[in-house]
This record gives C-alpha cells, sequence and structure tokens, in this order.
C-alpha cells in the first residue's frame, strides 16, 4: 500500500507539471501568433499598440520609463511614446486601458516626471495626452464612458500640473474636450 500511494503522488506531481508545461506552452504560441498576425495585418480583432521609450542615461531603480496597455475588443488602437535625457528627470508612467470596440487612445511624453493614465470603455471614443515635462510634475488622466467620445490634454510650463476629465457619453453626441497648460 505505501509504495501504491507514493507512486499515485508522483505520478499526479509528474501530471501537475505536464499541464503547466504545456499551459505555457500554449500561451507563448497563442502570444507569438498574436504578435505575428499584427505584423502581418491579418488580425482578425484588428488590434494594436505601439510603444517607444527612450533614455539617454541608466534606466535605475525609480528613474526608467513605465507603460503598460490593455486592450478588450476590436479595433483599438494604442500608442505609447516616452524620453527622458538627463539624470534629475524621474521617470514616465503610462497607462492606457481599452474596453470596447475602435477606441483610440495616444500618450506622449518627454523629458521625465509624468503621469499620464487613459481609461476608454464604450465604442470609438479618441483620447491623446501630450506631456513635455521638466523637473516638475505632470498628471494626466481621461476616463471615457460611452461612444464617439474626444478628449485631448496637453501640458508643458513650470509648475506642478494635474488635470482630470471624465467624459460620459452614452447618446453618442459629445463635444470635444480640449485642454492646455502652459
Amino acid at each position: 500500500m505505501k509504495h501504491y500511494s507514493y507512486r499515485l503522488r508522483t505520478t499526479t506531481t509528474k501530471k501537475t507539471r505536464c499541464r503547466a508545461a504545456i499551459t505555457i506552452a500554449i500561451a507563448l504560441l497563442t502570444f507569438s501568433s498574436v504578435l505575428q498576425a499584427n505584423e502581418n495585418g491579418s488580425d482578425l480583432f484588428d488590434r494594436s499598440a505601439r510603444v517607444t521609450q527612450f533614455a539617454a542615461i541608466d534606466n535605475a531603480a525609480l528613474h526608467s520609463n513605465l507603460s503598460i496597455i490593455r486592450q478588450q475588443g476590436n479595433n483599438n488602437k494604442a500608442s505609447v511614446a516616452q524620453s527622458r535625457s538627463v539624470s534629475y528627470q524621474l521617470s514616465n508612467f503610462a497607462y492606457i486601458d481599452q474596453v470596447g470596440n475602435g477606441n483610440q487612445a495616444s500618450i506622449m511624453q518627454s523629458n521625465g516626471n509624468n503621469t499620464g493614465i487613459i481609461w476608454q470603455v464604450g465604442d470609438d471614443n479618441t483620447a491623446s495626452i501630450s506631456q513635455q515635462g521638466n523637473n516638475v510634475q505632470y498628471k494626466a488622466d481621461i476616463y471615457q464612458n460611452g461612444f464617439k467620445g474626444d478628449v485631448s490634454i496637453s501640458q508643458s510650463g513650470s509648475g506642478l500640473r494635474a488635470v482630470s476629465v471624465q467624459q460620459q457619453n452614452l447618446s453618442g453626441n459629445a463635444r470635444p474636450v480640449t485642454i492646455d497648460t502652459y
């Protein structure tokens, strides 16, 4: 009986490891297939995301750019461009979350100490954030809920700046919102 339970436990452990390895392999194959489909333009869901990051110095802790793009739906497009040029500048952080169809979002951050966040829930929303920080801190947050919303935020100049826009448009007839700070 002892021998049987040891053998059963060993077999169960091997099966669990095998299942985990198969799951990881499937996830990697699926991920690489999606990347290849995007490159070939044959992705059935037509999702695209582009991230560009530049740093002219060593990316140490708290001094590196970070961007996260999460998309759920069809025909969503997102892009992030980040740059930082000198060591006293802190990192840039960009986050884009799209749930729905046909949404477009872009975040452009130059220099350092910028935070940009875009949340889109619904269809055919457009949002953009442009931040040209220096040694000051810029924060921009856009939340769109509904259909065919349009929000644009541009931040530059001196002094601490924080802008938050919540646009709820369930009729599809929202006016565009543009905010420029200098």
